[in-house]
Protein backbone atom coordinates (compact mmCIF):
# COMPACT_ATOMS: atom_id res chain seq x y z
CA UNK A 1 0.00 0.00 0.00
CA UNK A 2 1.04 3.05 -1.11
CA UNK A 3 1.37 6.39 1.54
CA UNK A 4 -1.34 7.82 -0.86
CA UNK A 5 -3.63 4.55 -0.39
CA UNK A 6 -2.90 4.93 3.09
CA UNK A 7 -4.17 7.95 3.63
CA UNK A 8 -7.31 7.73 1.50
CA UNK A 9 -7.95 4.39 3.18
CA UNK A 10 -7.88 6.41 6.63
CA UNK A 11 -9.65 9.25 5.39
CA UNK A 12 -12.83 7.05 3.76
CA UNK A 13 -12.95 4.72 7.08
CA UNK A 14 -14.09 7.62 9.20
CA UNK A 15 -16.62 8.92 6.60
CA UNK A 16 -18.15 5.69 6.57
CA UNK A 17 -18.39 6.17 9.87
CA UNK A 18 -20.40 8.97 10.21
CA UNK A 19 -22.38 8.13 7.35
CA UNK A 20 -25.82 6.51 8.00
CA UNK A 21 -25.88 3.81 5.28
CA UNK A 22 -23.79 2.84 2.34
CA UNK A 23 -25.34 1.86 -1.09
CA UNK A 24 -23.43 0.16 -3.34
CA UNK A 25 -24.29 1.59 -7.62
CA UNK A 26 -22.94 0.50 -10.37
CA UNK A 27 -19.74 2.08 -10.41
CA UNK A 28 -18.88 2.34 -6.71
CA UNK A 29 -20.63 3.24 -3.03
CA UNK A 30 -23.20 5.73 -2.55
CA UNK A 31 -22.80 7.20 1.13
CA UNK A 32 -25.61 8.48 2.47
CA UNK A 33 -27.26 10.76 5.42
CA UNK A 34 -30.32 11.88 5.44
CA UNK A 35 -30.22 13.19 9.10
CA UNK A 36 -27.66 15.26 7.77
CA UNK A 37 -28.79 16.07 4.09
CA UNK A 38 -27.45 19.36 3.98
CA UNK A 39 -23.76 17.98 4.83
CA UNK A 40 -22.36 17.11 1.23
CA UNK A 41 -19.22 15.06 2.17
CA UNK A 42 -21.39 12.83 4.24
CA UNK A 43 -24.01 12.78 1.07
CA UNK A 44 -21.66 11.94 -1.80
CA UNK A 45 -21.10 9.36 -4.64
CA UNK A 46 -17.63 7.52 -4.36
CA UNK A 47 -16.61 6.38 -8.11
CA UNK A 48 -14.31 3.29 -7.46
CA UNK A 49 -14.38 1.79 -11.24
CA UNK A 50 -11.99 3.81 -13.41
CA UNK A 51 -14.06 3.04 -16.79
CA UNK A 52 -17.34 5.22 -16.42
CA UNK A 53 -17.92 7.98 -18.34
CA UNK A 54 -18.35 11.55 -16.28
CA UNK A 55 -22.18 11.68 -18.01
CA UNK A 56 -22.83 8.18 -16.64
CA UNK A 57 -21.78 8.98 -13.07
CA UNK A 58 -23.73 12.33 -13.19
CA UNK A 59 -26.93 10.37 -14.10
CA UNK A 60 -25.88 8.05 -11.08
CA UNK A 61 -26.22 10.99 -8.65
CA UNK A 62 -29.49 12.03 -10.19
CA UNK A 63 -31.09 8.60 -9.79
CA UNK A 64 -29.69 7.75 -6.38
CA UNK A 65 -29.12 11.64 -4.64
CA UNK A 66 -31.97 12.82 -5.94
CA UNK A 67 -34.35 9.63 -5.33
CA UNK A 68 -32.71 10.31 -1.26
CA UNK A 69 -34.57 14.14 -1.46
CA UNK A 70 -30.92 15.40 -2.11
CA UNK A 71 -30.71 19.01 -3.61
CA UNK A 72 -27.06 19.04 -4.54
CA UNK A 73 -25.02 16.44 -6.31
CA UNK A 74 -21.64 15.29 -5.15
CA UNK A 75 -18.79 12.62 -6.78
CA UNK A 76 -15.72 11.74 -5.12
CA UNK A 77 -13.32 10.06 -6.94
CA UNK A 78 -9.16 9.35 -6.18
CA UNK A 79 -8.06 10.23 -9.46
CA UNK A 80 -8.33 12.86 -11.95
CA UNK A 81 -10.00 10.68 -15.07
CA UNK A 82 -13.26 11.85 -14.62
CA UNK A 83 -12.21 15.79 -14.58
CA UNK A 84 -12.52 16.61 -18.02
CA UNK A 85 -16.23 15.20 -18.60
CA UNK A 86 -17.19 16.95 -15.61
CA UNK A 87 -15.73 20.05 -17.05
CA UNK A 88 -17.67 19.95 -20.02
CA UNK A 89 -20.81 19.40 -17.56
CA UNK A 90 -20.42 22.28 -15.77
CA UNK A 91 -20.07 20.79 -12.55
CA UNK A 92 -17.96 22.54 -9.68
CA UNK A 93 -14.77 20.96 -9.47
CA UNK A 94 -12.24 20.54 -6.23
CA UNK A 95 -9.01 18.87 -6.30
CA UNK A 96 -7.25 18.04 -2.72
CA UNK A 97 -3.74 17.46 -2.34
CA UNK A 98 -2.47 15.05 0.54
CA UNK A 99 0.19 15.73 1.96
CA UNK A 100 2.96 13.46 4.43
CA UNK A 101 4.84 14.75 7.33
CA UNK A 102 8.69 14.83 6.10
CA UNK A 103 9.97 16.93 9.62
CA UNK A 104 11.75 19.56 9.45
CA UNK A 105 10.20 23.38 8.21
CA UNK A 106 9.80 26.57 9.91
CA UNK A 107 9.12 26.77 13.67
CA UNK A 108 8.41 30.20 14.31
CA UNK A 109 6.18 29.52 17.33
CA UNK A 110 8.11 31.36 20.32
CA UNK A 111 5.79 32.30 23.03
CA UNK A 112 2.73 30.70 21.74
CA UNK A 113 1.03 28.55 24.05
CA UNK A 114 -1.32 25.22 22.75
CA UNK A 115 -3.70 23.69 24.89
CA UNK A 116 -5.00 20.47 24.65
CA UNK A 117 -8.80 20.44 25.74
CA UNK A 118 -12.19 18.59 25.24
CA UNK A 119 -14.45 19.15 22.13
CA UNK A 120 -17.07 21.15 23.55
CA UNK A 121 -14.82 23.50 24.90
CA UNK A 122 -14.32 24.40 21.26
CA UNK A 123 -17.69 24.19 20.15
CA UNK A 124 -18.11 28.11 20.09
CA UNK A 125 -14.91 28.73 18.32
CA UNK A 126 -15.73 25.81 15.59
CA UNK A 127 -19.57 27.19 15.81
CA UNK A 128 -17.85 31.01 14.70
CA UNK A 129 -15.86 29.48 12.09
CA UNK A 130 -18.94 28.29 10.48
CA UNK A 131 -20.79 31.17 10.62
CA UNK A 132 -18.02 33.30 8.60
CA UNK A 133 -18.90 30.53 5.45
CA UNK A 134 -21.34 31.38 2.70
CA UNK A 135 -24.12 29.15 4.59
CA UNK A 136 -22.99 30.93 7.72
CA UNK A 137 -26.83 32.25 8.22
CA UNK A 138 -28.69 29.07 7.82
CA UNK A 139 -28.95 27.71 11.20
CA UNK A 140 -30.01 24.64 9.81
CA UNK A 141 -26.87 24.23 7.88
CA UNK A 142 -25.05 25.50 10.67
CA UNK A 143 -26.37 22.77 13.10
CA UNK A 144 -26.03 19.83 10.59
CA UNK A 145 -21.84 20.80 9.65
CA UNK A 146 -21.41 21.01 13.58
CA UNK A 147 -23.18 17.86 13.97
CA UNK A 148 -21.33 16.22 10.85
CA UNK A 149 -17.98 17.52 12.75
CA UNK A 150 -18.50 15.65 15.89
CA UNK A 151 -19.34 12.21 14.57
CA UNK A 152 -15.86 12.83 12.61
CA UNK A 153 -13.92 13.70 15.54
CA UNK A 154 -15.97 10.74 17.73
CA UNK A 155 -15.06 8.10 14.14
CA UNK A 156 -11.26 9.17 14.68
CA UNK A 157 -10.68 9.29 18.23
CA UNK A 158 -10.00 13.40 17.92
CA UNK A 159 -7.48 14.93 20.15
CA UNK A 160 -7.96 18.53 19.96
CA UNK A 161 -5.63 21.69 20.73
CA UNK A 162 -6.57 25.28 20.71
CA UNK A 163 -4.31 28.76 21.12
CA UNK A 164 -6.33 30.89 23.47
CA UNK A 165 -6.43 35.00 23.58
CA UNK A 166 -8.01 36.50 26.57
CA UNK A 167 -9.30 33.07 27.39
CA UNK A 168 -11.34 32.71 24.43
CA UNK A 169 -10.13 29.83 21.36
CA UNK A 170 -8.98 31.92 18.66
CA UNK A 171 -7.16 29.07 16.45
CA UNK A 172 -7.32 25.10 16.59
CA UNK A 173 -6.87 21.86 15.16
CA UNK A 174 -7.49 18.60 15.60
CA UNK A 175 -5.93 15.10 15.06
CA UNK A 176 -7.65 11.87 14.40
CA UNK A 177 -5.80 8.31 15.01
CA UNK A 178 -5.72 4.56 14.49
CA UNK A 179 -3.39 4.33 16.65
CA UNK A 180 -0.68 4.19 13.34
CA UNK A 181 -1.94 6.77 10.70
CA UNK A 182 -2.92 10.16 12.65
CA UNK A 183 -4.64 12.97 10.71
CA UNK A 184 -4.18 16.66 11.47
CA UNK A 185 -7.40 18.17 10.27
CA UNK A 186 -10.15 20.76 11.08
CA UNK A 187 -7.12 23.63 11.36
CA UNK A 188 -9.26 26.92 11.67
CA UNK A 189 -8.37 30.26 13.03
CA UNK A 190 -10.44 33.15 13.36
CA UNK A 191 -10.43 35.63 10.83
CA UNK A 192 -9.48 38.47 13.27
CA UNK A 193 -6.59 36.59 14.49
CA UNK A 194 -5.32 35.12 11.16
CA UNK A 195 -0.99 36.07 10.39
CA UNK A 196 -0.45 35.90 14.15
CA UNK A 197 1.18 32.19 13.75
CA UNK A 198 -1.40 30.57 15.56
CA UNK A 199 -2.32 28.15 12.99
CA UNK A 200 1.43 26.90 12.78
CA UNK A 201 1.54 26.55 16.57
CA UNK A 202 -1.56 24.35 16.86
CA UNK A 203 -0.07 22.11 14.00
CA UNK A 204 2.78 21.46 15.12
CA UNK A 205 1.83 20.67 18.25
CA UNK A 206 -0.48 18.34 16.54
CA UNK A 207 2.22 16.78 14.83
CA UNK A 208 4.34 16.69 18.12
CA UNK A 209 1.73 14.59 19.94
CA UNK A 210 1.39 12.46 17.32
CA UNK A 211 4.82 11.28 16.77
CA UNK A 212 5.14 11.55 20.65
CA UNK A 213 2.11 8.32 20.77
CA UNK A 214 4.53 6.45 18.25
CA UNK A 215 2.47 7.16 14.94
CA UNK A 216 4.45 6.19 12.10
CA UNK A 217 2.61 8.33 9.57
CA UNK A 218 1.08 11.78 10.15
CA UNK A 219 -0.83 13.66 7.01
CA UNK A 220 -3.20 16.20 6.08
CA UNK A 221 -5.55 17.14 3.22
CA UNK A 222 -5.81 20.46 1.94
CA UNK A 223 -7.36 22.45 -1.34
CA UNK A 224 -5.23 21.61 -3.86
CA UNK A 225 -5.51 25.43 -5.22
CA UNK A 226 -5.34 27.37 -1.93
CA UNK A 227 -2.81 29.10 -0.08
CA UNK A 228 -2.80 27.14 3.24
CA UNK A 229 -1.22 24.22 1.02
CA UNK A 230 2.21 26.64 0.85
CA UNK A 231 2.40 26.95 4.53
CA UNK A 232 1.59 23.34 5.82
CA UNK A 233 4.87 22.73 3.06
CA UNK A 234 6.70 25.27 5.27
CA UNK A 235 5.77 23.31 7.96
CA UNK A 236 7.32 20.19 7.06
CA UNK A 237 4.75 18.66 4.80
CA UNK A 238 5.60 17.23 1.42
CA UNK A 239 2.26 16.32 -1.62
CA UNK A 240 1.74 12.64 -2.14
CA UNK A 241 -0.98 12.81 -4.43
CA UNK A 242 -4.57 14.24 -5.33
CA UNK A 243 -8.11 13.31 -5.09
CA UNK A 244 -10.93 15.35 -7.04
CA UNK A 245 -14.87 16.45 -6.07
CA UNK A 246 -17.41 17.38 -8.61
CA UNK A 247 -20.61 18.69 -7.26
CA UNK A 248 -23.39 21.09 -9.05
CA UNK A 249 -25.34 22.97 -6.57
CA UNK A 250 -28.96 23.09 -6.01
CA UNK A 251 -30.33 25.58 -8.08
Amino acid sequence: MTELERAIAFEEGLRYQAVDEVVPFRFGEALLTPSLPHVWDLNVLRVLDATPSAEEVAAEAERIQGGAGLAHRRVVTDDDALLPGFQKLGWDINRFVFMAHRGGGTRETAGIAVQEVERDALLPLREALVREAPWGDDDETVSQILAAQTRAAKAGRARHFVVLVDGEGTSAAELYSDGRTAQVEDVITLTSHRNRGYATAVILHAVEAALAAGHDFVFLITDAEDWPKELYARLGFEAIGYTAAFQSRPT
